[in-house]
Parts: structure tokens; sequence; C-alpha cells
């Protein structure tokens, strides 16, 4: 089994799993395996889509800390504007400009706590299916076994 028709086969549950509920995706992940392949190779494949769920796993565990990646470069450079907004703040003729720029940054800031919150949470679901996957790949080998 090649490791696009994996990759499709994971795909296909995920999806589904989101839209349609866990027994659809089900049916439809072990479908679209025992249509891709001989019956000789599902126990293979199988193990093949265990194994690339659990690097999956590992890959999404890696990637966990939701500040991670481009949001602390981005509430880095928040915190410059703010800190250079309470310098204008303090100037009586830049007030004004402090004030918006501080105000903007805020706003900002409440965005980037957001989507930081919703990328965290959106690993998180993502880590329960892989590890549904996980499961339904090993009930399918004991059976087979």
């Amino acid at each position: 089994m090649k490791k696009e028709t994996v990759d499709e086969a994971i795909d296909i549950y995920v999806t589904e799993r989101m839209v349609k509920g866990k027994q659809t995706a089900i049916t439809h992940f072990l479908a679209c395996i025992y249509m891709k392949q001989q019956s000789w190779e599902f126990a293979e494949s199988m193990r093949r889509v265990r194994g690339m769920t659990r690097y999956y796993i590992d890959l999404a565990k890696v990637m966990q800390n939701p500040l991670k990646g481009p949001e602390i470069a981005w509430f880095a450079s928040m915190v410059n504007i703010a800190i250079y907004a309470a310098v204008l703040i303090s100037i009586e003729e830049q007030r004004l400009l402090g004030i918006a720029l501080l105000s903007g940054t805020l706003v900002n800031a409440c965005y980037l706590v957001r989507s930081a919150a919703k990328k965290w949470c959106d690993l998180h679901v993502m880590l329960a299916i892989y590890e549904e996957i996980v499961q339904i790949a090993d009930r399918e080998l004991r059976e087979l076994a």
C-alpha cells in the first residue's frame, strides 16, 4: 500500500469524523482501505496506517504549544508597539496617536489569544481523532489474527 493511499484514507476518516460522526467515518475509512488493495495486503496496510498515524500524533504533539510558531513573533512585535504607544501617551502632543496605537495593539492581542486558543483546541481534536484511527487499526489487526 502506498503512502498516498494511507494518507487519503486517514484524510477521509478525519473529514468524515468532523462532519458526519464516528460510525460513518469508520465505515468509509475501512471501505477506502478495503477497496484500494488486495485482501492479503490488508494487514500490512493497517500496520502502515497505524504507523503513519502514530507519526502524525508525534508531530502534532511537537506543535502542541500554541505560541510555537509565528504567534510568538507577533506577540513580541505587539509588546514593542505597546511600549512605544505608552511612550507616545506620555508626550502631550502625541497622546492621541499613542492612544490609537495602544488600542489597536490591545485588539490585536485579543485576536492573538483567541487564535492561539483555537489552534490549541483544534490540535487536541486532531490528536483525539488520530488516537481513534490507531484504535481502529489495532482492532482490525486483532480481528485478522
